[in-house]
C-alpha cells in the first residue's frame, strides 16, 4: 500500500525533525531562488498551444508576405568625401579649432546634404523622372496618360516634388565606418532604374557641391567689391580731412625713407622736426669742438705753468705764499676770518697769487692766448646753437600739441589704406581661385545593375516573423494568464488555499468516475488512498471521527471524494458511513445506484429511526444515508441541533462519519455543517473555480469556526500542467509487469 502513495510533500515537516539542518537550509535557498522560473515555466506550459499557434501563425504570415511582396532591387554607388577648408578670408578665427568636433560636424553636414530634399529634386529634374515611363511604371503600375502630354511648368514642378518625396524614401546614405567613403543605395522595383538613380545621385551631388563652391566664391567677390568701394571712399575722405587740417594748422611734413632698407615704407616727418634734428647734430658737433678747445687751453696753461715753475722768482713767490698761508692758519685756530691781522694776511696771499700769475704769463703767454681765443669762439658757437635748439624744441612742442588731431587723422588714413590693400589682394585671389577650385567629392564605384532582388528576403522575414510571434505569444500568454485565475496544478492549490495538499485526483470521465473508485487498481482508487493516508497525519488522533467534504461550487467532485474517502477507510477495516447532507442537489444515491428514499432530511425533520435510513453499497457493502426528500427550508434544517444529534448518533455505531456537504459559494449550508464536524476536506477542481471565489469560500468556513484539514485537487490532467513528475508513475505502478 505504501507504494501507491505519490512522491509529493503532503505535510510540512518541522526543521528540527529532518536530522539535517544544513540540507534543509540549502533546499530552502534553492526553493526561494527558483519560484519565479517555475512560475513562468508553468504559465508557458499552460498556454503552450496558444504560444505554438501564435508563432506558427506569424511564420505563415511571414511566408505569405514573402511570396506576395513586391520584388525590390537595390543598387549602390560609392563616393569619397574629402575634408577641405573653404576660407573666404585668409584669417584665423577667434577660437582655436577643435579637430574632432569640426571633423564630425563636417561629415554630418555632408550626409544631411546627401539626404536633402533639394538633392532629390535635382536628381528628379536631371533624369526627368516625372515623365519617365520606366519610373512611373515601377512606382505606379504603368505610365498615366498625363505623362504623354505637354505639362505646364506648375504641373511639372508639382510632379517633380512628388517624385523627389518618393525618392527620398527610396535612397539610403550609409557612411563606411572608419573612412571618408559613403554608400548611396537606391531601392526600386526596377534594377536598371535603381542603378541609374544611384549614379545620378552621386553625379548631381558632385555638381551641386561645385555650384555651392562657385556660388560662395561669387558671393565673396560681390561682398569684397562692396567692401572695396566703401573702404576706398573712407580712405579718400580721411586723406582730405588730414590735408585740410594740416593746411589750417600750418603743419608741413616731408616723406623720409630708411637708406639702409630700400624696401622699408617712407615715413612722413614735419619740417620743424627735421630742423630740430639738424640743429641737434650741429649742437653735438659744437659741443665736441668746445670740449676740444677747452682741452687745448688747459694743455697750454699747464705747459706755461711748467715753464714758469723753473724760474727763481716764481719759486720765491711760492715760498712766500706758503709762509703766509701758515701764519694765516695759526690765526684761524684762535680768531675768525674778519680779524684784521687775518684779513691783512689774506690780502697778501692774493697779491702773491697775482704776482705768480703775472710771472707765469710772461714765460708762456702767447700759446695760452691763442688757446683761450679758440675756446672762447667754440663756447660762443655752442651757446648760440643751444639757444636755437631750445627755441626750435619749444616750437616743435607747440606743433606736436597742434598735431594730435593730425596724428589721429594720419592713423585713420593708414588703417583705411591697409584695409583697402588687403581687400584688394583678397579680391584678386578670389577672382583667380573662383573658377578653378578643386572638388572634394569623387565617385569611387559607380552603381551596377543588381543581379537579384534585395527584398523580400525569406530568412530575414521568417526570423522577423519568429520574433514577432514570440513577442505576440508572450503578450497573449500574459493577458490570458491575467484573465484565467483558475487553479491549474497542486502548487497553485496550496498557494491559493493556504492549506496542506492532501492529494491529487486524476481526471476521468464523469460517467466512469465511481467505477474507477471501486476498482482497487485504478489511478482514482490509488489517489484517494493517498488522500486517506494523508488524513491520518492531519491530526494527532489520526483520521477525524467526523469530517465533511465540500467545494466552492457544484461539479468539483466533492460527492465522489466523500464516497471515495469513505470507501478507502472501509477497505482498510474501519467502520465508516457516508451521509448525504446536500439537501438541495443530492448525489450519494446516484453513486450507490439506489433511489433517494428516507434519509437526512427525514431525520432533521424529526424522524429518529436513523438505522432504518442506512443503506449499503452492493459492491463493497459501504453504509450510506441518502439526502431524503428535498425540503423547502434546507438551511433551517441544517442550522438546528438535529445535525449534531445525527453525527452523535452515527458516531455510536461507526468509527468515522463522512458528510457530503453542499458547495460553499452562495449557500449557508456548508458553514453550518462545518461547525458541527471535527474536520473539513476542501475539494478544488483543476481549471474550475476562480481563485477569488475559492478564497472567499474558505474565509466563510474559517469565520464559521471550521477546522480545515487540507485541500484535494480533483480532475487534474497532468499532461496540461507542469506538475507531472510522479503521479503517473505512482498511480499506474500497480499495472507494471513484474521485474520492471
Amino acid at each position: 500500500m505504501t507504494d501507491a502513495i505519490p512522491k509529493t510533500p503532503i505535510l510540512a515537516v518541522p526543521a528540527n525533525q529532518t536530522g539535517d539542518a544544513d540540507s534543509g537550509r540549502q533546499a530552502g535557498g534553492f526553493a526561494t531562488a527558483m519560484p519565479w522560473i517555475l512560475q513562468y515555466w508553468r504559465v508557458a506550459l499552460r498556454w503552450k498551444w496558444v504560444i505554438i499557434g501564435t508563432i506558427i501563425g506569424c511564420l505563415v504570415a511571414g511566408a505569405v508576405y514573402t511570396m506576395l511582396a513586391e520584388r525590390i532591387y537595390t543598387a549602390t554607388a560609392r563616393i569619397e568625401i574629402s575634408r577641405t577648408e573653404s576660407k573666404v578670408l585668409n584669417m584665423n578665427g577667434v577660437e582655436p579649432e577643435r579637430g574632432g568636433r569640426v571633423e564630425q560636424e563636417f561629415y554630418q553636414t555632408q550626409y544631411n546634404l546627401l539626404r536633402a530634399r533639394s538633392q532629390a529634386e535635382r536628381v528628379a529634374k536631371s533624369l526627368n523622372l516625372a515623365r519617365d515611363p520606366v519610373y512611373l511604371a515601377a512606382f505606379g503600375g504603368k505610365a498615366p496618360p498625363s505623362s504623354l502630354r505637354v505639362m505646364s511648368k506648375a504641373e511639372l514642378d508639382m510632379a517633380t516634388r512628388s517624385v523627389a518625396s518618393r525618392l527620398s524614401s527610396a535612397v539610403q546614405v550609409k557612411p563606411v565606418v572608419g573612412s571618408a567613403l559613403v554608400d548611396i543605395s537606391v531601392s526600386t522595383p526596377n534594377p536598371e532604374l535603381s542603378a541609374k538613380i544611384a549614379n545620378s545621385w552621386a553625379e548631381n551631388f558632385i555638381a551641386g557641391n561645385l555650384e555651392r563652391r562657385y556660388d560662395s566664391a561669387s558671393y565673396a567677390r560681390r561682398f569684397l567689391e562692396d567692401q572695396l568701394q566703401a573702404t576706398k571712399a573712407k580712405m579718400e575722405e580721411a586723406e582730405r580731412e588730414m590735408m585740410t587740417y594740416a593746411e589750417r594748422q600750418g603743419i608741413l611734413t616731408i616723406a623720409q625713407s630708411d637708406s639702409s632698407d630700400p624696401k622699408a615704407p617712407s615715413v612722413e616727418r614735419s619740417i620743424m622736426a627735421t630742423d630740430l634734428v639738424a640743429l641737434n647734430d650741429a649742437l653735438n658737433k659744437a659741443t665736441i669742438e668746445r670740449i676740444a678747445a677747452e682741452g687745448a687751453l688747459k694743455a697750454a696753461t699747464g705747459q706755461s705753468a711748467a715753464l714758469a715753475g723753473g724760474s727763481p722768482s716764481v719759486a720765491n713767490l711760492r715760498q712766500r705764499k706758503t709762509d703766509l698761508q701758515a701764519e694765516y692758519a695759526k690765526l684761524m685756530v684762535i680768531f675768525q676770518p674778519d680779524y684784521p691781522p687775518a684779513q691783512a694776511l689774506d690780502r697778501q696771499i692774493k697779491e702773491v697769487d697775482r704776482a705768480i700769475a703775472a710771472e707765469q704769463g710772461q714765460v708762456g703767454g702767447s700759446n695760452v692766448a691763442t688757446a683761450r681765443a679758440a675756446y672762447t669762439a667754440a663756447a660762443a658757437r655752442e651757446e648760440e646753437l643751444r639757444a636755437r635748439v631750445g627755441g626750435t624744441r619749444t616750437n616743435l612742442v607747440d606743433e606736436r600739441r597742434r598735431s594730435v588731431q593730425y596724428g589721429i587723422l594720419q592713423r585713420e588714413v593708414d588703417t583705411n589704406r591697409e584695409l583697402y590693400d588687403g581687400l584688394l589682394q583678397r579680391y584678386k585671389e578670389v577672382g583667380i581661385a573662383g573658377g578653378v577650385g578643386t572638388n572634394n567629392v569623387a565617385i569611387v564605384d559607380r552603381a551596377l545593375r543588381p543581379g537579384g532582388p534585395s527584398s523580400p528576403r525569406l530568412l530575414n522575414n521568417m526570423f522577423t516573423s519568429l520574433l514577432i510571434g514570440l513577442a505576440l505569444a508572450a503578450l497573449l500568454t500574459i493577458v490570458l494568464a491575467q484573465i484565467d485565475t483558475t487553479v491549474r496544478d497542486p502548487a497553485e492549490a496550496q498557494d491559493v488555499t493556504d492549506l496542506p495538499l492532501l492529494g491529487v485526483i486524476p481526471d476521468t470521465d464523469n460517467e466512469r468516475a465511481i467505477e474507477e473508485v471501486r476498482d482497487r487498481k485504478s489511478s482514482q482508487s490509488e489517489a484517494y488512498l493517498s488522500v486517506q493516508t494523508a488524513l491520518r497525519f492531519s491530526t494527532t488522533t489520526g483520521v477525524p471521527k467526523s469530517l465533511m467534504c465540500t467545494s466552492t461550487r457544484k461539479g468539483e467532485g466533492k460527492s465522489t471524494s466523500s464516497y471515495a474517502l469513505a470507501l478507502s477507510l472501509h477497505r482498510i477495516g474501519r467502520t465508516v458511513i457516508v451521509v448525504d447532507c446536500d439537501l438541495r442537489s443530492p448525489s450519494v444515491h446516484r453513486l450507490a445506484g439506489v433511489a433517494n428514499g428516507a434519509g437526512t432530511s427525514n431525520f432533521l425533520s424529526g424522524n429518529n429511526d436513523i438505522l432504518s435510513m442506512v443503506h449499503h453499497d452492493e459492491s463493497d457493502s459501504l453504509p450510506f444515508i441518502t439526502a431524503g426528500p428535498m425540503p423547502p427550508n434546507a438551511a433551517e434544517l441544517l442550522s438546528s441541533d438535529r445535525i449534531a444529534d445525527l453525527i452523535e448518533a452515527l458516531g455510536k455505531h461507526y468509527q468515522h462519519v463522512v458528510i457530503d456537504a453542499p458547495p460553499v459559494l452562495g449557500l449557508a449550508d456548508s458553514p453550518l455543517l462545518a461547525s458541527k464536524v471535527e474536520g473539513v476536506v476542501y475539494c478544488v477542481e483543476a481549471e474550475g473555480a476562480r481563485t477569488n471565489a475559492i478564497r472567499y469560500s474558505l474565509a466563510r468556513l474559517r469565520s464559521a469556526g471550521a477546522t480545515l484539514l487540507g485541500v484535494v485537487l480533483t480532475k487534474f490532467d497532468e499532461k496540461r500542467a507542469y506538475y507531472g513528475y510522479g503521479y503517473e508513475y505512482g498511480y499506474g505502478y500497480a499495472d507494471a509487469q513484474p521485474g520492471e
